[in-house]
């Protein structure tokens, strides 16, 4: 038997409230978000900075990551982040976590280095700002932000 016009209107908003602004997420996010469990700024921020040093470095193969960041969530999510980008990852043991104040990440391969780290005042902003319900939205806006205007990246 065909579903009414009415049953689908109230099933595809309810699928809308369960999952707000789903279709409007780059597949990238979308994946991040099944891999992470929900999406965040930090864990966005995360991808970001592990997306810089696999460009950096190429592929994952001889590279290190040390991400320092408070030792619980929420800013503990950049671990997960930089993990889905990189190609580092906790199975594999070539990423570490090592407690800190400010998220970052210091790359290493074959004696290069390359450090990644929140310009000075992003982390209170974000702190400040960060609600569960603006999620999916800070996350696109962290997500879009050109890089130069948020991390600090140093060589060396």
């Amino acid at each position: 038997m065909a579903e009414s016009a009415v049953a689908a209107d109230a099933r595809k908003l309810l699928q809308e409230r369960r999952h707000p602004h789903a279709m409007e997420l780059p597949d990238e996010l979308q994946s991040l978000q099944r891999f992470h469990g929900h999406l965040g700024v930090y864990v966005t921020l995360g991808l970001r900075m592990g997306a810089i040093g696999k460009r950096r470095f190429g592929h994952y193969k001889g590279l290190r990551a040390v991400v320092t960041s408070e030792p619980e969530p929420p800013m503990r999510c950049v671990l997960d982040g930089v993990q889905f980008s990189s190609g580092c990852t906790m199975g594999k043991g070539n990423i570490a976590l090592e407690a800190a104040s400010e998220p970052a990440v210091s790359f290493e391969k074959e004696g290069h280095r390359l450090r990644i780290a929140l310009k000075s005042g992003w982390r209170e902003k974000i702190d400040r700002e960060m609600s569960k319900e603006k999620e999916l939205e800070q996350s696109v806006f962290y997500y879009e932000i050109p890089e130069d205007e948020v991390f600090d990246i140093r060589e060396g």
